[in-house]
């Protein structure tokens, strides 16, 4: 990875000093890189911390053997008071992690159509061999005060590997009898090795006369790290 630029402003009205930076990475691997996570550290001259922050970017996309633009820090700020006045005093260490995706459909399911109804995806599904889908539930409650379906969805991802994994995400959407989407749900979480997490997909303003014959469409994705950079820099004054 590389810095392609790194700048500072000077003070505005309320002494802070604006900084933003910008990098290339390159993909020398054999996959697509889909999810990237960033962090820097800011520290003033005595090596001492003033700043910092991180961040993921989940629309990210790099073709293998190939490079792509990374925002590496924008909109964040720093108290002149802690860097002599000038951004000519501060260094960022910045680090990034590259990510491949590993994308499973999970499959339908029926809605529950009654209350007291068990919907069930009765499978364990390999997430690229390093996790498991231990099948869905879904369990038709009582409907809300608003007249609404209330659906309890419940599903959970064993990580297998000895990888931490950054994000594990299960997309659910639901489909009416013409196939037109009612709702859908997206959720995501970190998953340390040989640990789980049980999902809770939610779908809510639904009544019950559009839910005839609908089904849920699920699937889910496991970002498996590829490489980490790490990379020093400091800023130039931003002349524009």
């Amino acid at each position: 990875m590389k810095v392609t630029k790194f700048t500072y402003d000077n003070p505005d009205s309320d002494g802070r000093i604006s900084l933003e930076a910008e990098g290339v990475i390159e993909n020398k691997s054999v996959h697509d890189v889909e999810y990237i996570t960033t962090s820097y550290i800011l520290v003033n001259e005595a090596g001492v911390t003033v700043g910092g922050s991180d961040t993921w970017h989940d629309d990210a996309f790099i073709d293998s053997k190939s490079s792509g633009d990374i925002s590496l820090l924008s909109w964040d700020s720093v108290d002149a008071g802690k860097i002599n006045g000038s951004g000519e005093n501060l260094k960022a260490y910045f680090e990034a992690t590259t990510y491949k995706r590993e994308f499973v459909k999970v499959g339908t399911m029926d809605f529950p159509q009654k209350v007291g109804d068990l919907s069930q995806l009765k499978k364990v599904i390999s997430l690229g061999g390093v996790a498991d889908l231990m099948g869905v539930s879904a369990y038709r409650n009582k409907d809300t005060d608003d007249g609404e379906c209330d659906v309890d969805i419940q599903l959970a991802v064993k990580n297998t590997s000895d990888t931490y994994f950054s994000r594990v995400q299960v997309t659910t959407k639901l489909m009416d009898q013409r196939d037109a989407e009612l709702g859908n749900d997206l959720s995501y979480y970190e998953l340390p090795p040989h640990s789980s997490k049980v999902f809770t997909p939610w779908i809510t303003s639904l009544k019950p006369g559009k839910i005839k014959n609908a089904e849920y469409v699920m699937t889910a994705s496991v970002f498996i790290p590829i490489e980490s950079f790490t990379v020093e820099a400091t800023p130039v004054k931003n002349e524009d």
